[in-house]
């Protein structure tokens, strides 16, 4: 599904030029916790279906769109050696004093970095901001060594939020997101910028911001509806680990 009319290259630098980042430093997202939260999951998911790189030495890590960089900070801590990739300088900035200079301005598909470069490369929330979401997977796919990973995730259109709130939905918010993507049309994705091994889910989101200020019994209740939406594919986000062969 895609948001029209769509944003032109130039309008979407003025957006995350704009202060872009200021506002979303004030999410309930933005804070470390949430990046600790985040990065477990990965180490999870490395576990169960990459153990060899879950435990594995001088692992390199690319995270594509990494605002202002506290997953890295995170992974760095972890022992990953890290890169970031962003289009907004400030972001570029704060990202850079949590893991020293390893960012990287700009849209990665124009950036020069060798291929077979990284282990794994991860894109958090990114590709629905996208014009052309298949060009950046496939330089994903270019710059993983033999073996390597891409994880992905972003919302999902096909959630039980989506369904519910319909254009309400709370990721309709042009021109931030411009594509949505469900189970299958990642899937699809994926396979078109050249992975052929791909295991795809959906999750439960970390926060709810909409129900926050909700009655305890009722917040309760949609939490736990939250939890078990993921297991019949309607959790809010979906997620791929693309394997490269």
């Amino acid at each position: 599904m895609a948001f029209t009319p769509r944003p032109t290259p130039e309008e979407l630098e003025a957006f995350y030029n704009n202060g872009y980042h200021d506002r979303f430093s004030e999410s309930a997202m933005a804070n470390m916790h949430f990046a600790q939260n985040r990065y477990q999951f990965l180490e999870n998911m490395l576990h169960r279906y990459a153990p060899k790189l879950a435990v594995q030495t001088g692992r390199k890590l690319l995270d594509v769109g990494c605002g202002t960089g506290d997953f890295l900070q995170v992974a760095q801590q972890a022992g990953w050696h890290v890169t970031g990739t962003e289009l907004a300088k400030d972001a570029v900035d704060r990202a850079s004093q949590k893991v020293g200079n390893h960012i990287l301005q700009g849209d990665m598909t124009e950036i020069y970095v060798p291929d077979g470069s990284y282990h794994l490369v991860t894109s958090y929330h990114v590709i629905e901001h996208l014009l052309d979401p298949i060009a950046q997977l496939k330089r994903c796919y270019d710059l993983l060594i033999p073996g390597g990973l891409l994880f992905v995730e972003t919302p999902n259109i096909q959630s039980l939020g989506a369904r519910l709130k319909g254009k309400n939905w709370s990721h309709i918010i042009p021109p931030e997101h411009i594509l949505y993507f469900s189970p299958v049309s990642l899937r699809h994705a994926l396979h078109r910028a050249g992975f052929d091994q791909i295991v795809v889910g959906t999750s439960a989101p970390q926060i709810v911001e909409s129900i926050v200020h909700w009655p305890w019994a009722l917040k309760k209740l949609a939490g736990f509806i939250y939890q078990i939406a993921p297991r019949v594919g309607l959790g809010a986000a979906v997620q791929a680990l693309a394997f490269k062969q």
